[in-house]
């Protein structure tokens, strides 16, 4: 009986490592991708939206993970995206990205380094 609960414990633990791997991942490619887009990777994390099972490149089944974060554009948005990772590895990131954020009305100039002004419930900025 103590083997199989040993045996249990284990694969918990295999489960969790594997799963802050492959969020980790996740989070990476969501970074990169945010960056090449050159939007803001709001709050810095991704969180699980579904998981499922799939069939690799080499036909091993593995853990398909979709993890859902959010990205803003200037500021004043909050648009949503999603990474997707088999196994530990990110497969595809994927949003509704801006194809020209230069063609949005800016309200105001932007902060240096993409740096958000904290606002109000009225909308007024908050120093």
């Amino acid at each position: 009986m103590s083997i199989l609960l040993l045996g249990i414990l284990g694969a918990l633990v295999w489960w969790w490592l594997a799963s802050l791997r492959a969020r980790e991942a996740a989070l990476k490619a969501c970074r990169r991708a945010c960056a090449r887009e050159q939007v803001q990777l709001l709050d810095e994390t991704v969180a699980v939206r579904r998981l499922g099972l799939a069939r690799d490149s080499s036909g091993r089944v593995r853990v398909r993970r979709s993890y859902g974060f959010e990205f803003s554009v200037d500021g004043h948005d909050r648009r949503q995206g999603e990474a997707i990772c088999l196994g530990q590895s990110p497969e595809l990131v994927r949003a509704d990205w801006p194809r020209d954020a230069e063609a949005e009305p800016a309200s105001e100039a932007p902060l240096p380094g993409r740096v958000i002004p904290f606002r109000g419930r009225d909308g007024t900025p908050r120093h």
